[in-house]
């Protein structure tokens, strides 16, 4: 995997861009506020930078939380009203200790969730993972323009720096859902034909998606979760 240093300072800039839109935006009734978004993505670059810290004195690094829903949870309850400065100054913060990190470990053997080295342990979280957040951030809002942009961007950027398919796929899946929103079922069908070729299970999950919805009486969308 190529370009891990990019793609996380590229992210950088990503959510200084973020941050800036949205200390004008409106309050919304739905979803969470920026400055939650940007806590919550603090809190897991803290959890993972712990793990990297104690890899990097050769100890045996601490494993990721088995029950994310309610880390998750408590989190999101702890951090409740915060303002988008502080959510933004801690997520920046964590970033640039997880790129100094990075400089410092090098890629290595690294068990996180799916990921099996730390470049990919990386990526995944202050990466993918944000990435994620802000594009369904702008959706949630009613953006059909930004939201799968950002979509875009990730996937582009992935397959630039040659990810694995176990990474990939994820990124995959989550523009063919943004093209849904955009009215481009074709579009979609075509990413999730992709998706699903590498990552058969997504079959069943895309069955349930409510994202995917708008698909449920295409032919070509019924024939693909047969497979």
């Amino acid at each position: 995997m190529k370009d891990v240093r990019h793609l996380l300072e590229s992210q950088r800039e990503a959510e200084r861009r973020f941050v800036a839109e949205a200390a004008s935006e409106r309050d919304f009734p739905h979803g969470w506020s920026a400055g939650l978004l940007m806590a919550h993505i603090a809190a897991w670059r803290e959890r993972l930078r712990g793990s990297l810290i104690e890899a990097s004195r050769h100890e045996p690094p601490s494993e990721p939380p088995l029950d994310i829903d309610a880390v998750n949870a408590a989190q999101l309850l702890r951090d409740a009203g915060i303002s988008l400065e502080e959510g933004a100054a801690r997520a920046e913060a964590m970033l640039v200790d997880q790129i100094d990190l990075w400089a410092t470990l090098g890629d290595r053997p690294f068990s996180w969730f799916t990921a099996k080295t730390t470049g990919e342990a990386l990526v995944r979280n202050s990466y993918i993972h944000p990435r994620n957040h802000l594009g369904e951030h702008y959706l949630e809002r009613g953006d059909r323009t930004r939201g799968p942009e950002i979509f875009e961007e990730t996937l582009g950027e992935l397959r630039r720096a040659e990810t694995p398919e176990h990474i990939l796929v994820p990124a995959i899946y989550n523009l063919a859902c943004a093209r849904v929103a955009q009215g481009r079922p074709d579009e979609a069908l075509e990413l999730l034909a992709e998706a699903f070729s590498m990552r058969d299970v997504l079959r069943s999950d895309a069955a349930a998606d409510p994202r995917l919805v708008p698909l449920k009486t295409n032919p070509r969308f019924q024939a693909l979760l047969i497979g």
